[in-house]
């Protein structure tokens, strides 16, 4: 048995005793994630175009995710939406962004590593960025989306004599309170992947400029600003779709 299958059970066994159905759900919606991710890559291999394979995959990875956490079927349908919405204007902001950061590729920092290794593939480094900076954002976003939704849901449930404004309002408040959390989690996650980092940078002798304009960094940094990015836009637009949606059945 080998570390990963031992940390797997392990796993399991926690998901299940703590978290019950909705934790053996996230288990297994766990894995089938896995299994689109893995497809995605394979079609992307195969010369299928990355964001309409990346925009697909992406959106099941989602529905997955925010289905798989077991909250009413509203709340539910409102973090599809905002979930899906975020991930199209963080495309739209992404591609450019990384085309002008040209911190696609391998660094030279990963030169050892690439010995005996052919670079010869189908898909530009550019576009390989693009994908891998928009699907480190999906589950933030899903995170962020779902406690949001699930709180407005508890909120409207609670509170049905008050009118739209003030719900909103409420749950504005509330929002602020999720978006923190998810930002700290994000922004903790980078952390120790940078210690890694700092350590070779330490060990290089590398001057700030120089650590400033390494593809790792870049890279590494750009992902948080993207997580970070994603999380905060959950907020308005969820709040903003509840409101109408709401307004819309009280009319």
């Amino acid at each position: 048995m080998n570390v990963t299958l031992a940390l797997a059970i392990i796993l399991f066994v926690l998901m299940i005793l703590i978290g019950g159905s909705r934790g053996l759900g996230a288990f297994v919606s766990l894995w089938i994630n896995f299994l689109v991710l893995a497809t995605v890559i394979t079609l992307i291999s195969f010369s299928f175009n990355p964001f309409w394979v990346l925009l697909i995959g992406g959106g099941v990875i989602l529905t997955i995710t925010v289905i798989s956490t077991g909250i009413d079927e509203d709340a539910t349908s409102l973090a599809l939406a905002v979930s899906f919405i975020v991930m199209i204007i963080l495309l739209a902001l992404i591609v450019p962004i990384e085309h002008l950061a040209l911190s696609g590729g391998f660094s030279v920092e990963n030169s050892e590593e690439l010995e005996g290794l052919s670079l010869g593939i189908s898909v530009p480094f550019t576009t390989l960025g693009i994908c891998a900076a928009l699907l480190a954002t999906l589950g933030a976003i899903a995170e962020a989306a779902v406690a949001i939704a699930a709180g407005l849901s508890e909120l409207k449930a609670d509170q049905a004599t008050f009118d739209l404004p003030t719900l909103a309002k409420a749950g504005q408040n509330l929002g602020h309170e999720i978006v923190g959390t998810a930002v700290n989690t994000v922004l903790f996650g980078y952390l120790a992947d940078f210690l890694s980092l700092s350590l070779l940078f330490t060990r290089l002798n590398y001057s700030l400029s120089e650590i400033i304009n390494t593809k790792l960094f870049t890279t590494s940094m750009l992902s948080l600003l993207y997580s970070v990015l994603g999380v905060v836009l959950v907020l308005p637009f969820t709040i903003l779709i509840f409101y109408y949606q709401n307004r819309k059945r009280a009319q």
